[in-house]
């Protein structure tokens, strides 16, 4: 059977978007794409008059249609933040943390050293911010002698990491753990966490070979 090479052109992009949402971390990305490529394929089918990658393309996308709509119902649900402060060098939940999510933290935080005893994290303060009773995001902190807050970490796991549990730990926590007028610093050693300090109101004071240094005054 001949077929026309913009029915080709067709399949080819709906495979590609299938193929593209594989690769996403973010589940909800995931469903938007691969419906999307699954009803382009499935038109595809109809093209060439294949029942079967018609109708299996057509209920892959009706089953991501589905989740998609509980995923907003989900995320239209009043969402339950709460904290739990840690120590970092005797917590062995923060340990298997560390190490089971080392490979990305380091993703954006290059130096970061996951030894709970002389690593990064040795003599600082810890806590996890949880989503709907879910650990998604762990922060650690120095208190500096004039009393600065240096935030030494700041890691949301993968697929929760839509600034949420940073803007509620800026908010919400640092109140808890600080005075009015206090500064908080960090320091962005790749563009990616550069890009979300500015996001939550860091301002940019200078660069170095150790990366680029941030401030934030608490405002109540």
């Amino acid at each position: 059977m001949n077929i026309p090479i913009w029915y080709e052109i067709i399949g080819l992009i709906g495979s590609l978007m299938v193929a593209l949402s594989m690769t996403m971390h973010h589940i909800k990305t995931l469903r938007i794409l691969n419906l999307v490529g699954c009803l382009i394929f499935g038109t595809y089918g109809f093209l060439i008059h294949s029942l079967s990658v018609t109708l299996l393309n057509l209920f892959t996308a009706g089953a991501n249609f589905y989740f998609l709509i509980n995923l907003h119902v989900e995320e239209s649900r009043p969402e339950f933040f709460e904290t739990i402060f840690k120590n970092p060098q005797t917590d062995e939940y923060i340990r298997r943390f560390l190490l089971f999510y080392a490979k990305d933290i380091k993703k954006f935080f290059p130096s970061f050293d996951p030894d709970p005893g002389t690593g990064t994290l040795a003599g600082t303060e810890c806590c996890f911010i949880l989503r709907q009773t879910v650990p998604v995001s762990l922060v650690a902190y120095n208190r500096g002698a004039g009393g600065e807050i240096t935030v030494i970490l700041d890691y949301a796991v993968p697929a929760y990491r839509d600034f949420k549990s940073g803007n509620f730990f800026f908010e919400t926590v640092a109140s808890q753990i600080a005075s009015p007028g206090t500064i908080f610093a960090a320091t962005g050693q790749v563009p990616a966490h550069s890009a979300y300090l500015r996001k939550l109101g860091f301002k940019e004071i200078f660069e170095d070979e150790q990366g680029t240094h941030f401030r934030k005054e608490l405002r109540i």
